[in-house]
């Protein structure tokens, strides 16, 4: 049973990666078309993928709810805390500065460029920067957001 969820996993996976990669979403110069709107095939891109993601977890929420899911699958809420606003102009930042995101960037790595690595570098080292500044200065629990 185990081997079959994981297969699951690896299929959606590819098909994500192969979605991107085939819409453009790992290439810079489509990025950069988009940031300076002179094309707006990326945001149409971007404007498809927010009704799918939020369709498929009302599916997951409804299966949920009927108990035709495992126990142990979390849905945690989530609620806006002082630090939503911030990481997400960080983020936008670091999109626009090296033209992808984590999920592309290590597509990118795959496609054999390996500027990637630079990028999936900097989320990692970004990611960890996160959990010393905010274990320092902020009082908010980033495992449920509130």
């Amino acid at each position: 049973m185990r081997l079959r969820g994981t297969l699951w996993y690896v299929f959606f996976g590819a098909l994500f990666g192969f979605i991107l990669v085939r819409s453009g979403a790992t290439r810079f110069d489509y990025l950069h078309a988009m940031f300076t709107f002179k094309a707006f095939h990326m945001f149409g891109l971007i404007g498809t993928a927010i009704p799918v993601a939020m369709t498929g977890l009302a599916v997951i929420k409804s299966r949920k709810k009927a108990r035709k899911l495992p126990a142990d699958t979390r849905l945690p809420d989530r609620r806006l805390h002082p630090g939503v606003v911030p990481g997400a102009v960080l983020f936008g930042l670091g999109w626009g500065l090296s033209g992808t995101c984590p999920g592309p960037a290590i597509i990118q790595v795959g496609e054999g460029r390996w500027i990637a690595l630079a990028t999936v570098a900097g989320i990692l080292v970004g990611n960890a920067l996160y959990r010393a500044v905010h274990a320092r200065y902020f009082k908010w629990q980033p495992e449920v957001c509130g």
